[in-house]
């Protein structure tokens, strides 16, 4: 055995042991985290009073499993998008990273965006995903699902009497056809090339990232961004690919909106569609901004607002809000916890693979 195979005999417990202390220190942050706003959680039962007394239990298990079916969804979304560029990865193993990596941006303070979509690429590499596709893959559905969202946010504001119906249509079509152009421009093989070479410019200055890869980067730039740009390809859905990514991405939505009309009739108040629709924007308008994880605060005062302005008393509304919310935001991530907790030693470990511009005695 020579002096370099047992320095990394020796080390790699060491580097395990100390992922696995990382892992688990991102754990214990989001129980921080979700420590720091159960008061605000206790206040809003506090504020929902006897509302809460006569809760309908059918409807909130109704509300839960809506929630689990919007976020199953959505992970389908992501399956089917890595299927369609022929890394097909199973339901169950994307169920599971679709959960872990919602508990991680919802609940993560600061990095928990990058966090989770940083998790959910390692989740695929160890899956088997060539790093380029996971990367891209993991964008992907949320932009998608964004981008959804605005379209349908249109289509309710035209139906609600918000705007005008020809002005909902034509902001709806304006970023819906501009989206469509946009993908259009960024995935011409001579756009990507030109975006991947100066992204590799900036990757080899990064000090943490594999040397080898580094150098590889630097010596032939134009052969490693082709590569990398054929790999992209690979995820180009046809059509009716298009067609049924865009369904589920409208379906997730839908089963979301859904779980919060299912809040409203468990606390057993009524309220318009338009009222709901309102509020359910404002929550992910919420989330979106990510001043705090999962919305925290601005969602609840949001929806609040939403439905005391409809005419809800104020304790009903209160109820509706946190009913909706401890499902949705704190029972998904609790599960996603849990998710994550079994994951970080399960599976098969992580290998770096080098540039395949690499040959053998570089690295």
């Amino acid at each position: 055995m020579t002096a370099a195979t047992r320095l990394r005999s020796v080390l790699r417990p060491v580097a395990t042991h100390g992922a696995s202390i990382g892992h688990w220190a991102l754990v214990l942050a989001a129980l921080g985290y979700l420590a720091w706003q159960s008061p605000d959680l206790l206040r809003s039962a506090a504020a929902a009073g006897a509302a809460l007394t006569r809760l309908n239990w059918t409807w909130t298990g109704v509300c839960a499993l809506l929630a689990l079916a919007a976020l199953a969804v959505y992970g389908e979304l992501h399956r089917r998008l890595l299927v369609g560029a022929g890394a097909p990865v199973g339901v169950v193993p994307m169920q599971a990273i679709t959960f872990a990596e919602n508990a991680i941006s919802s609940t993560v303070p600061v990095v928990g965006g990058a966090g989770s979509m940083a998790y959910s690429i390692a989740r695929l590499r160890r899956r088997g995903v060539d790093p380029t596709l996971a990367s891209w893959s993991v964008v992907l559905p949320g932009a998608l699902s964004t981008i959804v969202l605005i379209v349908l946010a249109m289509v309710v504001a035209g139906a609600a009497g918000w705007f005008p119906v020809w002005l909902a249509v034509v902001l709806g079509l304006a970023v819906a056809l501009g989206s469509a152009l946009l993908w259009t421009v960024l995935t011409r093989p001579a756009v990507l090339r030109r975006a991947l070479t100066g992204l590799l410019h900036v990757g080899r200055r990064i000090p943490w990232v594999c040397r080898g890869c580094r150098g590889a980067w630097a010596l032939d730039p134009d052969t490693v961004s082709d590569r990398l740009t054929a790999r992209i390809g690979l995820l180009r859905p046809t059509p009716p690919q298009w067609t049924v990514l865009v369904a589920l991405a409208v379906v997730s939505w839908g089963l979301d909106y859904l779980a919060l009309s299912a809040a409203a009739t468990a606390v057993g108040i009524p309220v318009e569609w338009a009222s709901l629709a309102l509020g359910f924007l404002a929550v992910q308008a919420s989330i979106a901004l990510q001043i705090l994880p999962g919305g925290a605060g601005l969602a609840e005062a949001g929806l609040l607002g939403t439905l005391v302005a409809a005419g809800v008393g104020a304790g009903p509304a209160a109820a509706t809000v946190l009913v909706y919310r401890l499902i949705t935001w704190l029972g998904l991530s609790v599960i996603g916890w849990v998710v994550y907790a079994v994951q970080i030693h399960a599976g098969p470990t992580h290998r770096h693979r080098h540039a395949p511009e690499l040959t053998p005695h570089t690295t």
